[in-house]
């Protein structure tokens, strides 16, 4: 994962041509700085080489869901995720906030309504941006006591057993990367298929606890295993 973002940079990722255009120039018109892919193919090619602030993501692509994409930044990037979609079923909505969307948005859209809502996730990152720019290293602490997770601005975040397990093998291996075999023999699970599911399971709850953190410094290695990418103390 790359470390550090462009604040201001965004990806839109639409293969309707039409629209990709017209919002284009719209955006660019607006001020904001814009770059344009119809492909979930030509998006891993950009975001390889540039992380953005802001991803802008149709769904319906030709070669890939759009859910697969969202799922991917929030696991690996900070990237801010807008979704622009056509599926406007409540159970598509859900599906879409549960795959990583700070806004789920139907098409068609005001223009103008989506870039206020561009603003305000650029908004957010920049204040993440400065809070982690400074000498300091952000600092997350997890309780033994408590069994809680302290986010560095001191928000505290209950964890189950099971949740407090997972992030104790992250705070207490000395490796950048632990792997998946540790969590499944700290927590008690076969390595097998349905222990790897039952550990992605309890990863995906504790990102879900800590989305009102901001930045969550977990990153998957798909296949592999996890990494914490700030300090994880023991108090």
């Amino acid at each position: 994962m790359r470390s550090c973002i462009d604040r201001q940079k965004i990806i839109l990722v639409e293969d309707d041509r039409s629209l990709r255009e017209s919002l284009s120039i719209f955006l660019s018109r607006q001020g904001f700085d814009l770059v344009v892919t119809g492909s979930a193919k030509e998006f891993f090619c950009k975001i390889s080489a540039t992380a953005f602030a802001v991803a802008i993501l149709d769904l319906t692509l030709p070669d890939e869901d759009g859910l697969v994409l969202a799922r991917y930044l929030r696991e690996n990037t900070t990237t801010r995720i807008l979704m622009l979609t056509s599926r406007t079923s409540s159970e598509e909505c859900l599906e879409g906030y549960r795959s990583g969307a700070d806004i789920y948005m139907r098409k068609p859209v005001d223009f103008k309504v989506l870039a206020a809502a561009l603003q305000s996730l650029l908004n957010r990152t920049e204040r993440v941006t400065e809070s982690l720019s400074g000498n300091s290293t952000p600092v997350w602490k997890l309780c033994t006591t408590t069994r809680e997770l302290i986010a560095p601005d001191n928000t505290r975040i209950a964890l189950t057993t099971k949740e407090f397990l997972v992030l104790r093998c992250l705070a207490t291996e000395k490796s950048e990367m632990v792997e998946r075999t540790r969590f499944l023999e700290a927590l008690g699970y076969e390595l097998n298929e349905y222990g790897h599911k039952r550990l992605e399971t309890i990863i995906y709850r504790i990102r879900r606890k800590t989305r009102q953190t901001e930045f969550f410094p977990l990153v998957t290695h798909h296949g592999s295993g996890y990494t914490f990418t700030t300090p994880l103390m023991l108090v």
